[in-house]
């Protein structure tokens, strides 16, 4: 039996070219607030360019939480200021990326505690399997925005 947690993520080009434009329409409006989806813009750390990010917007236990593996997730590490929109809102937001194994299993543990499947986060683990920390950091990390 395969003990390894599977990437269940849509082929890239369908993520690019429909998803994300996707997003980026129902973010702003009062259905996107019936979904986990927002827009994070974030500026970038070497070129100075602002970016709009579709991304999935968990909350557990009182915080946003959005697991990614995403190059530009490297903006955030030491944490820094970003917005996003979300059901129509703009609000500041301080992000922190969150990469070291053991914090990274808490919060997806917390997730699944709180309800969210692997499914939501667009992973497979198979049934009867307990993923370890590095596992799950190998995975995603984590952004935690407050």
């Amino acid at each position: 039996m395969n003990q390894h947690i599977q990437d269940r993520r849509p082929p890239r080009w369908l993520i690019q070219h429909i998803a994300n434009p996707l997003v980026r329409r129902l973010a702003p409006t009062r259905f996107g607030s019936r979904l986990p989806v927002a827009v994070l813009t974030v500026t970038g750390r070497r070129t100075g360019r602002r970016f709009d990010v579709p991304v999935g917007v968990h909350e557990v236990a009182g915080q946003r939480l959005v697991f990614t593996d995403a190059p530009w997730r490297s903006n955030f590490r030491g944490g820094a200021a970003a917005e996003l929109l979300s059901a129509g809102r703009r609000s500041a937001v301080q992000v922190h990326l969150v990469e070291t194994p053991a914090e990274v299993g808490a919060l997806f543990r917390a997730a699944f505690a709180a309800g969210i499947t692997p499914a939501q986060i667009a992973m497979a683990i198979p049934a009867g399997h307990d993923p370890d920390d590095e596992e799950l950091a190998a995975q995603r990390s984590v952004l935690v925005l407050a």
